[in-house]
């Protein structure tokens, strides 16, 4: 079986899951090159108002898949990513969480400077910030919807990501209506191309499932590719509380037709 493909031009597969792992690594070591520069290595040691308060940072990190080691003869840490933080599943897979979580009508904003010269941790920490899923109203202003004040503190507490940054509240920008928050911050545009072809690629799929004798291998790739274009088409995906979602927002069907087509290829295996 020849199944419609969702190949583009723009967009790469490989590409995609290299990015996985390679932002993280990029952003460890982006960490540690800004505090090993501009004096910042005194700051460091200013970072913990007690051990206990490190190792409490340290260890919800390393739950989560990251591990900050202190060594005697060094004034920096040693960050380093796990198999589980490599491996952890993304949010796209569970969408549903993320949708439905109620929001309590304040903006998290994210403001940091970070000079020229230090140019890599500045791009490393802009990546961190859109794995994080929040939105870049300017290049140094970034918002979630979300509460990341733990993480944020986790951060502060193991990397001083404080001596460059500052983590605000506030429940509007003068003049600016939410859904205008929400269209500045993310590009729904780009979203929704994403999603759209999505939606177009596997509603054709969906239908040639209905002809007769699949085998078991034919199956598998499609299960395969849609597992790939399921990841690149919410790759971008905020996943916003329903109260912020936009009108024309497609992530929700996009979710909805990978259910049906998941239920009817395990059907067909049968």
């Amino acid at each position: 079986m020849n199944w419609k493909s969702f190949h583009h031009p723009d967009w790469s597969l490989p590409v995609i899951r290299r990015r996985a792992s390679e932002e993280w690594l990029d952003i460890l070591s982006g960490f540690g090159e800004m505090l090993a520069t501009r004096g910042r290595s005194v700051a460091w040691n200013k970072t913990y108002p007690t051990e206990k308060a490190f190792l409490s940072a340290q260890r919800r990190l390393g739950q989560k898949g990251l591990v900050v080691q202190i060594h005697a003869k060094e004034d920096l840490p040693r960050l380093t990513l796990t198999d589980k933080g490599r491996t952890s599943q993304p949010p796209c897979l569970h969408p549903e969480r993320f949708w439905n979580t109620k929001w309590n009508r304040i903006w998290y904003t994210l403001i940091f400077d970070v000079p020229e010269k230090e140019r890599r941790f500045r791009d490393s920490l802009r990546r961190f910030l859109r794995r994080m899923r929040m939105g870049c109203l300017q290049r140094s202003v970034w918002i979630t919807p979300r509460d990341i004040r733990p993480e944020y503190a986790d951060l502060d507490q193991a990397a001083a990501v404080g001596t460059v940054a500052y983590l605000l509240e506030s429940r509007t920008v003068l003049h600016m209506d939410q859904q205008e928050m929400v269209q500045n911050a993310w590009d729904f545009d780009r979203l929704s191309e994403l999603q759209s072809r999505y939606m177009e690629v596997f509603t054709e799929n969906l239908q040639l499932l209905d002809r007769p004798a699949h085998s078991e291998e034919e199956l598998m790739e499609l299960l395969y590719q849609e597992s790939e274009a399921y990841l690149q088409a919410m790759r971008l995906d905020p996943l916003l509380p329903n109260a912020l979602l936009p009108a024309d927002y497609k992530g929700k069907s996009v979710w909805k037709l990978r259910g049906r087509l998941r239920e009817k290829i395990a059907q067909s295996l049968i």
